[in-house]
């Protein structure tokens, strides 16, 4: 049974939540903004990764599972979600949003218009998004590929994205790792990596729009891999594979085994995702998704807001789990 008091905190933090979604447009706000590094963490320990379904597809599939493993053996607390999840507010169950590869414009169209403004809020706040391949182009504002100009409305970074034409379709390349970035700390990393390239993209920023080179591709020094801020959160976004083991099991998938790959990008993947972390404000308010709340709670107080009011569900449930 919820005493006064709690009910008080309830009420209370619906005022003030509901205050400030009315005044972003009936979009939630986070309720902390502090910052999450940890100079002793060496691993994604504590950290809650988001990784979205996308569309069905056997490729999509791979990839999801792929980065599944990836994130899991960093330690990250992981979970897969749908666009009725992302609709319902479970962003704000995680620090890191990763999406699998597959073709940007259908992507786009299963998360939705409504989907991508939230994804953008959540960003812009604090979260960190990583993308790969498709969902790389589509942070991009805009895109030239196979002579089809396209324009992306998730739009992290103003700039577009190139089609690699001088590559096979599918086989391994190498990339040259910015040892020296601004970002993430890249010293301990190898000169060059092997890396899968897949139909592949350089990004091409546009004026006054800030990157970080992760990498550029050997042979024509062009940016494969980036990283950019966006609002108060950051971003990773790269063309060629850093999901898959071609060499190995532990990725969970035999996708593109037939392939040889002497080293892994995953310790690379490590220190870009914990540098995000470190790097953004904390956007986590609940613990796991799906949430389930430890006591009953006035429905007729939470269902203030239509479309938010699931989130407020949330946001009321770990305040009165915080007390």
């Amino acid at each position: 049974m919820i005493n006064r008091r709690a009910l008080s905190v309830v009420f209370l933090s619906l005022l003030v939540v509901s205050g400030l979604a009315s005044f972003m447009g009936n979009h939630i706000v986070p309720v902390s903004a502090e910052t999450t590094g940890d100079p002793t963490l060496t691993d994604l320990s504590g950290i809650t990764v988001g990784i979205y379904e996308g569309y069905i597809s056997s490729i999509v599939n791979e990839s999801r599972q792929a980065l599944c493993n990836m994130f899991t053996w960093m330690n990250a607390s992981v979970f897969i979600f749908n666009t009725t999840d992302l609709l319902n507010g479970c962003l704000w169950a995680c620090e890191i949003l990763a999406i699998p590869e597959g073709l940007g414009p259908f992507t786009e169209q299963k998360l939705t218009d409504e989907g991508l403004q939230v994804i953008r809020e959540w960003v812009a706040v604090g979260g960190s998004y990583i993308g790969v391949r498709g969902s790389a182009a589509m942070a991009m504002n805009g895109s030239y590929f196979e002579g089809f100009t396209t324009t992306f409305g998730l739009a992290l970074v103003t700039g577009t994205s190139y089609e690699v034409e001088e590559l096979d379709s599918t086989q391994m390349t190498n990339v040259s790792i910015n040892r020296d970035s601004t970002g993430p700390d890249l010293s301990d990393m190898p000169v060059n990596q092997s890396v899968l390239f897949s139909t592949g993209r350089y990004f091409v920023p546009s004026e006054g729009q800030e990157i970080i080179c992760i990498a550029n591709y050997t042979h024509n020094n062009q940016p494969a891999m980036i990283a950019a801020e966006y609002g108060e959160g950051n971003l990773f976004i790269s063309s060629p594979h850093f999901e898959y083991e071609e060499n190995g099991d532990r990725d969970g998938t035999d996708y593109m085994d037939d392939f040889d790959d002497p080293d892994s990008e995953w310790p690379m993947l490590l220190t870009i995702s914990r540098w995000l972390v470190d790097s953004s404000p904390t956007v986590a308010n609940i613990s796991s998704w799906p949430y389930e709340p430890i006591i009953p709670l006035p429905m007729d107080l939470i269902l203030v807001s239509g479309g938010i009011g699931v989130v407020l569900v949330l946001v009321a449930v770990v305040i009165l789990k915080r007390r």
